[in-house]
């Protein structure tokens, strides 16, 4: 365990005592802790999915967990919110650990905060930066105008097609580090991935987490570049949603900020901008 002023920072590396750890954390705020609430929960059932993973637990002065920051390499280091003054003492406990963290992403404060603190300790620089929308749906999900077709839900025997396009997904948004295969059986196995079909043809994607603290995170939205200006990203992401919401679940999701076309259709499906992410990527020294 690390101290520092009035911040305590221990590492653990069971995901059922980091959900442990984060628990009231979770229970406040379900939004901001719904990427380490997923892949935790998927971590007891699949332990295999990430070699190593680690969560570094902060504490104030009083013992009181304030921040469950998560590490599954090869991606970056994820920081579900923000605390004021914690960043350096987690960098500092981060580098005594030996830790070395391709990158960082979360609330956008709090991800600078970090890489300031993080970067001189190591000599290393940032050599991306990407700003994430935060958006969560506080009314009804509706599509503002008409699209042909229907919603399904996927099954097995769409595993081929929805593995490659996770795949095209994935090359899009930069996330080289997941497997299209293992994300699209695991997706499809969980009743979670929605399909657009115009005239029998599968058009557009998405698919749903599982709810944590009552909150479903919409992602994987995907159409391929042929099918796209039709409106069936819209109407996939519109239907995914009005499912979970109708199962008694809040949504959310994130978006890239650079893609003014997503932010736009999710607005209009009724999703409300909750704040801005940013995702760095470190570099060599």
């Amino acid at each position: 365990m690390a101290q520092s002023g009035q911040w305590q920072v221990r590492t653990v590396t069971d995901p059922q005592d980091a959900i442990g750890c984060a628990k009231p954390l979770v229970a406040a705020d379900p939004v901001a802790y719904s990427v380490f609430s997923t892949v935790a929960g998927s971590l007891l059932s699949e332990p295999s999915r990430f070699a190593d993973p680690r969560w570094y637990v902060v504490e104030d002065a009083d013992g009181a967990v304030v921040l469950v920051a998560m590490h599954t390499p090869p991606h970056p280091l994820h920081l579900p919110t923000d605390v004021p003054g914690a960043m350096p003492s987690l960098a500092q406990h981060v580098v005594a650990a030996g830790d070395l963290l391709p990158g960082v992403n979360g609330p956008k404060n709090a991800a600078q905060d970090f890489a300031d603190a993080y970067l001189p300790l190591t000599g290393r620089r940032i050599i991306g930066r990407e700003g994430i929308g935060v958006y969560d749906l506080p009314v009804p999900a509706a599509l503002p105008w008409p699209v042909g077709g229907e919603h399904v839900t996927a099954d097995d025997s769409h595993t081929p097609l929805v593995a490659s396009w996770v795949n095209a997904f994935l090359t899009e948004t930069g996330d080289h580090a997941s497997d299209a295969q293992a994300t699209a059986r695991r997706q499809i196995r969980a009743g979670n991935v929605s399909l657009w079909v115009v005239d029998g043809r599968p058009v557009a994607m998405c698919w749903a987490s599982a709810p944590y603290g009552g909150v479903v995170r919409v992602s994987g939205v995907y159409t391929p570049r042929a099918e796209r200006g039709h409106g069936y990203a819209s109407a996939v992401v519109a239907a995914a949603s009005r499912r979970e919401q109708e199962r008694g679940h809040s949504c959310m999701l994130y978006t890239q900020l650079a893609n003014p076309t997503s932010n736009k259709i999710y607005r209009a499906i009724g999703y409300r901008h909750r704040g801005d992410d940013l995702r760095l990527t470190f570099g060599p020294r």
